[in-house]
């Protein structure tokens, strides 16, 4: 079986794409707010305004949907067959250009056209990959598919610091959709070897009670220092 992001990822994420709207307070605010912090970033590193942008680990569109708000050519893709569909639906119904497609981070030399002058990779994605030589085999896919003057932005957690906390749990994010009071957080199972796995709640009131769904999926704890040695 193929190391990394396996069917497991997979199925989470298909699974959590009809809610992971609500892992934000407000989408659509999140929506903007992103795209304008990674607008200000590809100005502040890019040597030229990019022709386009890679979305790598695109999810439902949180950053390509923005960023293709503000003009920018981009193209998302995503393991999660589900995700690219709503992906697809939100920028249909907003009449954006974006485009998306299904492909694990490891297979881009192989099924993604092109280069792109900007590759992104937000929202605690690369994480999921098992070990440094999955992550490193995702990164020779990501170097590749980058123009010669091309720039790579992401973000991940603050692994050096949550190896010394090890926390448990996360805040709860409360939020109201469609008149729906939403809450989620997540609860995490740390593993001797810098893995742990995230039970994630989604907790909707109905009829004053609340209809709970738990999904899992796990994350290793790549640092800031691994993630820059292999990244280079």
């Amino acid at each position: 079986m193929k190391k990394g992001l396996d069917k497991s990822v997979e199925r989470f994420y298909n699974d959590l794409a009809i809610d992971y709207h609500l892992v934000y307070q407000n989408w659509n605010k999140s929506i903007e707010r992103q795209a304008t912090i990674i607008d200000q970033l590809i100005k502040q590193h890019a040597p030229q305004k990019p022709e386009n942008i890679l979305d790598c680990t695109c999810g439902i569109g949180t950053q390509a949907l923005g960023l293709s708000e503000m003009g920018y050519e981009v193209h998302g893709t995503d393991i999660s067959s589900a995700s690219i569909e709503r992906a697809q639906a939100e920028a249909k119904k907003r009449a954006l250009p974006a485009t998306f497609q299904v492909v694990d981070v490891r297979q881009l030399m192989s099924k993604v056209s092109g280069q792109f002058d900007t590759i992104i990779s937000f929202d605690n994605s690369l994480p999921h990959l098992k070990d440094q030589q999955d992550l490193l085999l995702a990164a020779q896919h990501i170097k590749a598919k980058l123009s010669p003057h091309g720039i790579l932005l992401g973000s991940t957690r603050d692994y050096d610091l949550l190896l010394q906390e090890k926390p448990v749990s996360t805040k709860p994010i409360t939020s109201i959709n469609n008149g729906i009071k939403t809450i989620t957080f997540q609860l995490w199972d740390w593993k001797p070897d810098k893995s742990y796995v995230v039970n994630h709640f989604t907790m909707k009131e109905l009829n004053n009670e609340f209809e709970t769904t738990v999904r899992k999926a796990q994350y290793t704890a790549f640092t800031r220092s691994e993630m820059s040695h292999i990244f280079a």
